[in-house]
């Protein structure tokens, strides 16, 4: 009994070349960065937005824990500040009040200009 297809031994075979559509190691650090904020502020806004219903304000680190910008980087930035402070350096989010030593965000201005922001 003979087979119609011929051996050809693996170490002989040409290996298939395959492309990959995204590669991580040719976007910068900084554009890595700025993508997962945005997702993980896409992901969390409901949230946040269920979660201070009845308040006019929301401390800064509230709105960081519920947001999880603290996940983002937990070597370099594990309080997650270093990433608000990035937002409201950018333009994103307004400057927060002082109110008794806390730093507060308005509510309603903080979750319209983080949808605005993530569509």
């Amino acid at each position: 009994m003979g087979y119609a297809v011929d051996y050809i031994p693996t170490s002989e075979q040409k290996r298939r070349k395959v492309k990959k559509k995204y590669r991580r190691e040719h976007v910068t650090s900084k554009a890595i960065r700025a993508k997962d904020m945005k997702q993980a502020v896409k992901w969390n806004l409901p949230r946040l937005d269920y979660e201070t219903t009845g308040a006019d304000t929301v401390d800064r680190y509230i709105a960081i824990r519920i947001l999880h910008l603290d996940c983002i980087s937990r070597d370099t930035d594990p309080d997650g500040d270093h990433a608000m402070q990035q937002l409201v350096s950018e333009g994103i989010v307004s400057k927060p009040k002082r109110v008794g030593g806390r730093q507060v965000f308005d509510r309603a201005d903080l979750i319209q200009s983080l949808k605005a922001w993530t569509r």
